[in-house]
């Protein structure tokens, strides 16, 4: 049965410049900081804004790096992965679940092992901005709308927030897993009611049909993007 662990969880670093000087405003969680973001931009502020996704890992017959995010100092991941008992050098799957940069930059630090992707990603436009990262990597093109990794671990393709996005379904000892990054998000409260508001964007329909998609799924776990692991059973 596979397990999935958090690496690095998804955290939202906020200022706003005036002057030539930032000031940082302190946030107790991801949410709160994309809240705070909010807020200083209705301020007429000049506002800043780094998101840190989840960074996961799967495993199951083999080990799978899920999203490995932004390109920072102090090699996070590789610390979090010794803390497991997991050799880095061991690890040779990563998987994006789309290809914006804040979730794909840090492949840079993983050449050379199978990434699976969706194809529609690397046709986006905004894959040029990992494309380096890309060219390094051993990739795994996936096309259509599903399709096992091995057994107990899947994927499903769930756009919206960007059309060649894939949520991964693990099954583990406490039920399904649910990796959906971005497709849930931005804020907990939004999923937990099944609701965004009506002035959300002109992917609001397309993602409240994929939330329904994953909640008629059953899963004991769902894990967003950029907020904590839900529990749901």
């Amino acid at each position: 049965m596979a397990s999935v662990h958090v690496l690095i969880p998804a955290q939202r670093f906020i200022f706003s410049v005036a002057d030539g000087e930032a000031t940082q405003r302190p946030v107790g969680s991801s949410a709160e900081g994309f809240a705070a973001y909010k807020e200083l931009q209705s301020e007429g502020k000049s506002a800043g804004m780094v998101a840190f996704p989840n960074t996961l890992l799967i495993r199951g017959e083999r080990d799978y790096l899920v999203d490995p995010g932004m390109n920072m100092q102090g090699a996070p991941i590789l610390g979090a992965l010794a803390g497991l008992g997991v050799d880095p050098n061991s690890i040779q799957d990563v998987i994006l679940t789309h290809l914006h940069y804040d979730h794909a930059e840090a492949l840079a630090a993983w050449p050379m092992r199978r990434t699976l992707v969706h194809k529609i990603e690397t046709e986006a436009p905004y894959a040029q901005l990992v494309a380096g990262q890309l060219e390094m990597a051993k990739l795994d093109i996936v096309e259509g709308e599903e399709g096992e990794i091995e057994p107990g671990i899947r994927w499903m393709r769930t756009p919206g927030h960007c059309d060649g996005l894939i949520s991964i379904l693990v099954d583990t000892e406490e039920g399904l897993t649910v990796i959906a990054s971005d497709c849930v998000g931005p804020l907990p409260e939004y999923f937990e009611q099944m609701d965004l508001p009506e002035d959300f964007g002109p992917e609001r329909e397309e993602l409240l049909t994929q939330w329904q998609r994953i909640r008629d799924l059953e899963p004991a776990v769902v894990i967003p993007g950029h907020n904590p692991p839900v529990a749901l059973s």
